[in-house]
């Protein structure tokens, strides 16, 4: 599973942003939470069936109760937080947690709202390397690697049996979306999404 992640500071998501990364056979989209207007792009888009939208960056249950209320098909957090992971459990709203020793991820993944473990900062930490030798001892837990992911590793990681990857600006950039490149966005979209899909047939 691909998860394409819009981070903005300074502008609002345009429905664009979102067409041009359908256009590139991403299915599943993470919204940060500090993104302006990341509850209304949410909304928005909750009832499409060309993409799973869903919040990033949750770290507050207040943050978990408005992107449930607004529809968010799943959570991304960068950290384990107890009031985060039962609000979403109590909605039915998957959880992609972020960890990144082997004993945050064990402990990430007992959690019943959790349907992976987001790797974080995988790409610094050695990333298919590092993923490799976490995998090893714990290969039963599905591991979403994310930070640093890019065309030239993607397919290394669905090699090790990632079960996804979460991909931020490689394909997502404040400068692309500021300058209404929609067509360079689904270029490098589709581009990972290719080599996704050729490492894993």
């Amino acid at each position: 599973m691909l998860i394409s992640i819009i981070r903005l500071r300074n502008m609002r998501v345009p429905n664009e942003l979102i067409e041009a990364l359908i256009e590139g056979g991403i299915k599943h989209v993470e919204v940060t939470v500090p993104t302006p207007g990341a509850y209304d792009t949410i909304a928005a888009w909750s009832a499409s069936s060309d993409v799973l939208m869903g919040a990033g960056t949750v770290r507050h249950a207040p943050d978990a109760r408005a992107a449930a209320d607004a529809g968010a098909k799943f959570f991304v957090t960068p950290t384990i937080d107890d009031d985060v992971l039962a609000i979403a459990h109590e909605a039915g709203i998957d959880v992609y947690c972020g960890a990144m020793t082997p004993t945050e991820i064990e402990a990430a993944y007992r959690y019943p709202a959790v349907k992976g473990v987001k790797v974080f900062p995988a790409g610094p930490l050695g990333g298919p390397s590092y993923l490799k030798a976490v995998m090893d001892p714990i290969a039963d837990i599905p591991l979403y690697p994310t930070g640093g992911v890019d065309a030239t590793n993607v397919a290394a990681y669905r090699a090790l049996g990632c079960a996804g990857v979460g991909i931020g600006g490689s394909i997502v950039s404040e400068a692309l979306v500021a300058a209404g490149e929609w067509s360079e966005i689904t270029g490098r979209a589709r581009a990972i999404v290719d080599v996704w899909n050729e490492a894993g047939a």
